[in-house]
This record gives structure tokens, C-alpha cells and sequence, in this order.
């Protein structure tokens, strides 16, 4: 385990849970714990820390911290998703919306000019929209983790990808590294992905921005071939019925 503090820059794997601090109590709102079946378990995310992974206060609240460390820090809405700004509630015209092939519907979220709001009033011909974050004017509290400072471009190089491309196992990827040349050897399945071009342009834009190294990625495909016990049984006693034969 590295004794060294974090600092900004630095490729770190944590465990968070963050939650709205309301006064009918405490919302979860994003968190690597998941739940499965009768049990839970942590799933670690990457954070390049001041890169903006998360919010800029909690990635500041990680600089100095160790690996196994734990912190809570309480967020004021300046520091989280900011203050509620009545600027940012516009009253439209019903007709504009409809032009724009929008039904105008209470609590329907719609995008204006790369705006991003949530219609919370309809009447009389008109269409109130908030454009301020969901959860603006919301205290936070944060409970965050340092599992592990990667500092080896091996394993930047597979926690990049494991970002990019989420849900592919662990112990499936697997980097070499041969003076600025990098082969990283994928599951096949990373093509299954329905944007997999996009993900891989994403993954290697960010192998050129951070890890500078690194001037050449060559990926290598892996495909596994899973064949039940009776197939195999059979090919056995194929094979087995062959050598009698013969």
C-alpha cells in the first residue's frame, strides 16, 4: 500500500456515496456501492483528480489523503450543484414548444438551445421552465474512499479503459508496455457495445492526454470459445470411441 499522500493529477481508484442532505432526510444520488441479491459490493471509480470526474470540492477533499483512507465532507450548493437562480425559470409561449415538436407536459425534462430544463407549469397558452440543476440549492454530504493511487502506466492505461467501457471484467484486460508502444488485449465483447467506436475514440483521446509515454496503443481482441460439460463430455468420449476404433 502507498504511503504517499494523493495529489492533484494523480490516476485514484475510490468508493463514494453521495446524498442530499433534505429535510425529509438523507437521498442517495450516486454511489459505487450496488447492491446484489441478498448482499452489497463496491465497485471502485477512477478519478483523475482535478479533471472534474466528480465535483470540484470533493476532488479537492482528496488531495492529501492516503490510500485506505476514508473522509466526509458536508457541501454548501455553491460548492455542489450551485444556488437556485429565479433567473433561470422562463415563462414560453405553449406554441413555441409545440413548433419545436415538444407536448408540453408538467415534470417532462426538454432541451433549448443546449439548455437542459424540467417544464413545472402549463396554462393559459404558456409553459414555465426550470433551467436551473435538479439539485440546486441542495446541501450535500459526501463519504469518500482512496482505495488505490495507480501509478504505473500499465495500470492507467487498463483503468481508462475499464472507465470507457464499463461492465467488462477486471482480470479480461491486460497491458504490455515496450518503451512507448502499449498492446492492450480486450475481450471481443468490448464490440458488442453499441457505440464501441465512440468509447474507443474517448479511450484513446484520454491515453494521449494523460499518459504521454504512451505514443502507440495496439489493441489485441480476445475471443473465449465457452463450451458446456455435456459437449465437452461428448468430444471425450469421441475422441475416446475414435482411438478404439483405429
Amino acid at each position: 500500500m502507498s504511503e504517499r499522500a494523493v495529489a492533484k493529477g494523480d490516476f485514484v481508484l475510490v468508493n463514494y456515496t453521495i446524498s442530499l442532505m433534505e429535510e425529509t432526510g438523507e437521498r442517495v444520488i450516486a454511489s459505487t456501492v450496488h447492491e446484489e441479491g441478498a448482499g452489497s459490493h463496491e465497485e471502485p471509480e477512477l478519478v483523475i483528480v482535478g479533471e472534474g470526474y466528480l465535483l470540484s470540492a470533493l476532488e479537492e477533499a482528496l488531495v492529501g489523503m492516503k490510500e485506505g483512507e476514508s473522509k466526509e465532507v458536508v457541501l454548501e450548493p455553491s460548492q455542489a450543484f450551485g444556488e437556485r437562480d429565479p433567473g433561470n425559470i422562463v415563462v414560453l409561449p405553449a406554441r413555441e414548444l409545440s413548433s419545436r415538436g415538444v407536448v408540453p407536459r408538467v415534470g417532462e425534462e426538454i432541451e433549448l438551445d443546449g439548455r437542459r430544463g424540467r417544464i413545472i407549469r402549463v396554462g393559459g397558452g404558456r409553459v414555465t421552465v426550470d433551467f436551473n440543476h435538479p439539485f440546486a440549492g441542495k446541501r450535500v454530504r459526501a463519504r469518500i474512499t482512496v482505495q488505490k493511487i495507480v501509478e504505473d502506466d500499465r495500470g492507467k492505461l487498463a483503468e481508462l479503459l475499464l472507465k470507457w467501457f464499463k461492465g467488462i471484467p477486471r482480470d479480461r484486460v491486460s497491458v504490455k508496455i515496450d518503451g512507448d508502444a502499449a498492446e492492450v488485449e480486450v475481450p471481443g465483447s468490448i464490440f458488442a457495445f453499441s457505440n464501441a467506436h465512440i468509447l474507443l475514440s474517448g479511450f484513446l483521446r484520454d491515453v494521449e492526454r494523460y499518459i504521454p509515454s504512451i505514443s502507440k496503443v495496439r489493441l489485441v481482441e480476445e475471443f473465449r470459445f465457452e463450451r458446456g460439460k455435456e459437449e465437452r463430455k461428448e468430444e471425450a468420449t469421441s475422441g475416446a470411441s475414435g482411438e478404439a476404433s483405429a
